[in-house]
């Protein structure tokens, strides 16, 4: 009897490690989803509002002298991005069968469904990183990417797991043409 409940015993913490990295790839790809849905959402369906966000200045002989951000529009989307992750990662619930976890190669998609779910973290956020780069002889290229950073917990009946997600999106992209020397 004991051997039995020692193999149980050890069977039981097997089928919970297996179980949890499975439910983490699952809860890993389903926050990238959701972050990927978002920025479509609210970044890429609403372009008119990105045409604005770099200015080039120029002086009187027209050439650029300065590369101006609307600071209040990037803090605009920076709340929105952020204040729909928790809303999305909150609503997010998906399923693990129990099949998959015990015999991959013969049950996968199959058997009961355990519950798994997703609670967002303190730790959203969303960066935007502005970087120049050469883009040719008296050329410059400007950048902004917008990054998410998103912090939450995995919910099972076995336990919980903390994780973050980062994903990166270009928001603007412009090519600054200097004067030949």
């Amino acid at each position: 009897i004991l051997l039995l409940a020692v193999c149980l015993g050890l069977l039981t913490i097997r089928f919970q490690r297996i179980f949890m990295e499975y439910a983490v790839n699952v809860c890993e790809d389903s926050a990238i989803k959701e972050i990927n849905t978002l920025m479509e959402d609210e970044v890429f369906s609403h372009p008119d509002e990105f045409a604005d966000l770099v200015v080039l200045e120029r002086d009187s002989d027209n050439r650029i002298t300065a590369l101006r951000t609307d600071i209040i529009a990037v803090g605009k989307v920076k709340a929105r991005i952020v204040n729909g992750l928790f809303d999305r990662l909150e609503e997010t619930q998906t399923e693990v069968p129990l099949g998959t976890v015990f015999a991959p190669s013969l049950f996968t998609g199959m058997g009961p469904r355990v519950k798994v779910g997703l609670a967002g973290l303190a730790q959203m956020e969303a960066r935007f990183v502005s970087a120049f780069t050469s883009a040719g002889i008296n050329q410059t290229r400007h950048r902004i990417l917008i990054e998410v950073h998103a912090g939450f917990r995995i919910l099972t009946p076995f336990g919980g797991e903390d994780r973050e997600i980062v994903s990166t999106c270009p928001v603007t992209d412009t090519v600054i043409v200097g004067t030949v020397p």
